[in-house]
């Protein structure tokens, strides 16, 4: 937020996904941004959350929920979280910059 402003900061959500087998997220966000994410080391850690993901079907069966990715057991992922690793996996395509014309 810039200071004197009063506008709140925008948060980051997904603006769209995608399940693509196998355990990969193709997400784009509403800066802009896109990519896949490899969510298989996700999957693989050991969590009550994670457990029904291992599921091809279920982890398919990903929904957005107010710009977050949920699935139907209420596991979800922050979008900051995905985005932060996504870049440093380098998967994160960010958008063009907007040329103007002189």
């Amino acid at each position: 937020m810039q200071q004197g402003s009063t506008e709140p900061a925008k948060r980051l959500k997904v603006s769209a996904i995608r399940a693509i087998v196998p355990f990969k997220l193709v997400v784009s966000f509403t800066d802009g941004s896109s990519g896949t994410f490899d969510a298989a080391p996700m999957i693989g850690e050991r969590g009550e959350g994670t457990e029904p993901l291992r599921d091809r079907r279920f982890f398919g069966s990903v929904e957005l929920a107010n710009g977050v990715p949920t699935w139907p057991n209420h596991f979800d992922i922050s979008p900051d979280w995905l985005r932060e690793e996504m870049e440093k996996r380098g998967d994160l395509r960010l958008p063009l910059p907007v040329r103007h014309r002189r």
